[in-house]
């Protein structure tokens, strides 16, 4: 699905653009090529690939970039690598956990159990070839990026800011989505505290795209939707959580 000249959404499951379990993934396109943003959950990366060319052209996938390690968001990377030998890069907190698939700090085993996952998914150990920390900026096919950490919705939760096409764009993971929702959910490391830490963070960034892990996006006016929350959360509210009424991934 082509959003503007040099941004796509190549997979989601609400989408029914990839597999049932994939997270929305972003293709942005540099100057040197495609940065996805996160890699689905490795199930129909080839739907992926598939997606990307139809939208965007034959460019290659320099980066894939990981919002957090949360198996719709990461588990695709593994095979995305293989496939395009890109490079991942990912979250300094969770960087040895995406190495190493451990599956306690990602929360797949807890969300396996709970039924999220089929019995037999797993996650496969992907190296990370440049962790990134709060406040980092980096750059990958000629795109730069900011870092921001949120905590909250996960302890390596980040959103990534960027500015193609004079635009300020933030891809927010599972950290708020449109409507200024949270991403707190019943599993550990999820919390308010985080939000409390750092949500500050989103202030003034004068953000156009708000473009979330789930769900809708925008191209416009997107500072409005973090501004819900924050305002919320300062005057002592807690702002709407994912799983509220019809607010689900």
């Amino acid at each position: 699905m082509r959003i503007c000249r040099s941004l796509a959404l190549i997979g989601g499951s609400q989408y029914g653009l990839s597999g049932p379990l994939d997270c929305n993934v972003y293709a942005v396109k540099g100057p040197d090529g495609i940065v996805l943003i996160d890699a689905g959950a490795g199930t129909h990366t080839e739907v992926l690939l598939a997606n990307l060319r139809e939208d965007l052209g034959d460019a290659p996938v320099r980066a894939v970039a990981l919002t957090h390690c949360h198996a719709d968001h990461a588990a695709g990377a593994t095979s995305l690598r293989c496939m395009t030998e890109c490079q991942v890069f990912a979250p300094d907190v969770s960087a040895s956990a995406i190495e190493t698939a451990d599956e306690e700090f990602t929360g797949l085993a807890g969300a396996r159990a709970a039924g999220a996952y089929p019995a037999d998914f797993r996650f496969e150990p992907c190296q990370v070839d440049k962790p990134f920390s709060d406040l980092e900026c980096f750059q990958a096919a000629g795109i730069s990026f900011r870092a921001i950490h949120v905590r909250g919705h996960s302890p390596d939760a980040f959103c990534l800011l960027s500015q193609p096409e004079g635009n300020t764009w933030l891809f927010s993971g599972d950290v708020i989505f449109y409507g200024g929702i949270l991403g707190v959910i019943n599993s550990s490391g999820s919390d308010m505290a985080g939000y409390r830490s750092d949500l500050h963070k989103l202030s003034a960034l004068a953000v156009d795209g708000l473009f979330p892990g789930h769900g809708l996006f925008t191209l416009h006016g997107g500072q409005a939707h973090l501004a819900a929350a924050i305002d919320q959360a300062r005057r002592g509210l807690l702002p709407r959580q994912i799983g509220q009424g019809d607010l689900i991934f």
